[in-house]
């Protein structure tokens, strides 16, 4: 039985205050836009979606729209820039006990992904990939400067993986994204928070017991 659509609200937006100033409200209509934006692109699809759509949704004029942003394919960036921006850093607090932060990461990294946006987005995205080949460029990009690069990172201060910390880090992120690829590629339920808690710290004990054992002289 296939898992129903996620609900979209646009609970995350929120009117400016009365008293904001100029540049504060320009700045929350901009980000009302790309909140909008993102439920339209996922509701009709990038093909289907048009700048005058986007623009009556917003309830922005066209030439504000287009100030903004120069064409559909910049908005959509900016949508996904957006997005990407959510996902969390990993935090080294002791660099002898690193377990308890990649489960602390972990956890926080799977409970975005499993946020209906970020899973609209992900799924507009495998559907439409096809079609646009700038997508698969896009996605690469930010899954290596928003989630490779900072866990290579973190693995290397943590001194795990020393020799190939990226390597390492696509590893993990692989493991513990398991659940979304399971539902955006064959229509698994997307897992709650306990079954993130369990999921998270048995990929992370795996990981680390199989990093640790490299690791050891021979």
């Amino acid at each position: 039985m296939a898992t129903p659509e996620p609900k979209l609200t646009l609970a995350d937006s929120a009117p400016a205050p009365a008293r904001m100033g100029r540049a504060d409200q320009t700045l929350a209509k901009k980000r009302r836009l790309l909140q909008i934006a993102r439920e339209e692109f996922i509701r009709q699809g990038y093909r289907a979606l048009t700048m005058d759509a986007i623009a009556q949704a917003a309830g922005v004029s066209k030439r504000t729209l287009y100030l903004w942003h120069e064409d559909k394919a910049a908005l959509f960036r900016a949508c996904l820039a957006a997005g990407v921006e959510r996902f969390p850093l990993p935090q080294l607090n002791d660099p002898a006990e690193p377990e308890a932060d990649l489960r602390a990461f972990g956890v926080a990294l799977l409970l975005e992904f499993t946020r209906p946006s970020t899973v609209g987005m992900a799924r507009l995205l495998l559907r439409e990939a096809h079609e646009f080949a700038e997508f698969g460029s896009l996605i690469r990009q930010s899954q290596d400067d928003y989630l490779v690069a900072p866990l290579a990172a973190h693995l290397a201060r943590a001194g795990i993986a020393k020799d190939s910390p990226a390597a390492a880090a696509k590893i993990l992120l692989s493991m513990l994204l398991m659940p979304v690829h399971n539902y955006l590629l064959i229509d698994a339920e997307l897992p709650g928070e306990v079954e993130i808690e369990a999921h998270v710290q048995m990929v992370v004990g795996t990981f680390l017991g199989g990093a640790r054992g490299r690791q050891r002289p021979t």
